[in-house]
């Protein structure tokens, strides 16, 4: 079997099998996302406690590129930090460009999206969860930052 063959089954498995595409209890971010090209559909629902992600929900309708890229994110980030999250998306975003995985990552069986790359019109469907994450954990973070009580100075 080779490498590619694998890839392949990879995603097939996490499109017809869907990792973390329940609804979660509590949740605190939320986003969804569409792909206008092709009616890709994606909402992305995380818990987070601290800076960490507690759980992550990725529920969709599309194709199975995108399915399995949202399947292979909802497994991958639950107990990551925000900022490791932030740099795992950047690092798929290098990939799913070059083709290569990656050094200094590990990105479980998100790097069986390396071969996207040779397809550039499948790209957005294997970015649409991710941008998407990345999208709710920006209004999370400004929610918070609403939240936070408002400070006056005095001029003396």
């Amino acid at each position: 079997m080779s490498l590619d063959d694998l890839y392949r089954d990879v995603i097939l498995d996490h499109h017809q099998h869907p990792r973390g595409a329940a609804p979660i209890e509590g949740a605190n971010a939320e986003s969804s996302g569409v792909n206008p090209t092709c009616g890709d559909e994606v909402t992305v629902t995380f818990r987070i406690e601290g800076d960490k992600v507690a759980e992550a929900s990725v529920i969709g309708r599309g194709c199975a590129i995108s399915t399995a890229a949202g399947s292979m994110l909802a497994e991958r980030m639950k107990g990551m930090t925000v900022a490791e999250l932030k740099a795992l998306t950047e690092d798929v975003r290098q990939m799913l460009k070059t083709g290569q995985v990656p050094a200094r990552d590990d990105l479980g069986d998100l790097e069986a999206l390396a071969g996207v790359s040779r397809f550039p019109v499948r790209v957005k469907c294997a970015m649409l969860p991710l941008v998407t994450a990345l999208q709710a954990i920006g209004d999370q973070e400004a929610d918070r930052e609403c939240e936070k009580p408002a400070t006056t100075e005095r001029a003396s």
